[in-house]
């Protein structure tokens, strides 16, 4: 297996994500990291649309090709680096003042790319635009199942803050406009403080199965993890991928931070879990990372590496 040069960032003064080479337009490829520089769905601490340069000066001078998990006997499940015939397509030119143009475009550009066979990775932005490349790539695969990883359930119906499109409301949209199957959908990492349980409803009557850190810490519900993750890859699937899943200890540069998240350590296995699946995933994206605020540079580290853990 063959490398670029991972002193060319340092030559040429330009960063792409983990060197991977840059190209602007769509193009035959495996796979396409887009950056969707949008944060025009934030309720209370906006920063998102820096994220896509923070996650990629996070991955300068990064070795792409993450430790095995285990050193010590057999490694299960490794299909081994995914990314050899990767591209870095830049940033998706969402300007930053209509939530209506900025899901045209991430649904336009997601949509070129898939057209030409590759899987995409957008790096947020807010987790509003998750919702543009789902209906891109349902429009190729049908609906699909939903790995989510997030304190949030994230669908809301939008009223009080008088839009149906905030970064809380794309999973209820998502449904609604039949884009996902909701008894192919598992939400991790749920805890966040609510109004009241409308959303959790919505989305046990949809078919979802739900996840508290509590939960997935429990041994006697290890199978049953096992089994609800496994059942979202037996289609097309997308992985979608809210920092603030995290515990607010170990990233917090994130929108919505919420106590009692998952340890990084947690997670990383969950990810690899996404592996098993008899097809990879379709598309993934790593949102809300918002780099301005306090903890921004570690947050940013921690996203890129689990980036990285994604496209494993």
């Amino acid at each position: 297996m063959s490398l670029e040069n991972p002193l060319q960032p340092f030559l040429s003064g330009v960063t792409s994500f983990l060197g991977l080479p840059l190209a602007p337009e769509p193009s035959p490829a495996a796979g396409v990291v887009l950056g969707a520089p949008f944060d025009g769905g934030v309720i209370h601490r906006p920063g998102a649309r820096m994220g896509p340069w923070a996650l990629r000066n996070a991955s300068l001078g990064m070795g792409r090709l993450p430790m095995p998990m285990r050193l010590q006997g057999r490694e299960e499940g490794a299909r081994g680096w995914s990314a050899v015939d990767w591209v870095d397509g830049g940033n998706i030119p969402t300007r930053p003042f209509s939530a209506e143009e900025a899901l045209g475009a991430v649904a336009q550009w997601v949509s070129a790319w898939a057209a030409l066979g590759a899987r995409t990775l957008l790096l947020g932005g807010d987790h509003l635009v998750t919702l543009g490349a789902l209906r891109a790539l349902a429009r190729v695969h049908g609906p699909l199942g939903l790995l989510h990883f997030d304190a949030h359930p994230d669908a809301a119906e939008g009223d009080p803050w008088g839009t149906a499109f905030h970064h809380g409301t794309w999973v209820r949209r998502a449904l609604e406009e039949g884009v996902l199957d909701g008894k192919r959908c598992v939400q991790i990492g749920l805890r966040a403080p609510r109004f009241d349980s409308d959303e959790l409803a919505f989305l046990l009557d949809a078919g979802f199965r739900l996840w508290t850190p509590w939960d997935i810490r429990d041994p006697h519900l290890a199978a049953q993890l096992k089994g609800d993750i496994a059942r979202v890859g037996q289609g097309a699937a997308y992985l979608s991928l809210d920092l603030d899943v995290l515990d607010p200890s170990c990233c917090p540069a994130v929108a919505e931070p919420v106590v009692g998240g998952l340890s990084v350590s947690e997670l990383i296995p969950l990810l690899y879990m996404a592996h098993q699946w008899a097809s990879p995933w379709v598309g993934a994206d790593l949102m809300e990372l918002a780099p301005t605020l306090e903890g921004g540079e570690t947050s940013a580290r921690v996203g890129a590496q689990l980036a990285l853990h994604l496209l494993s």
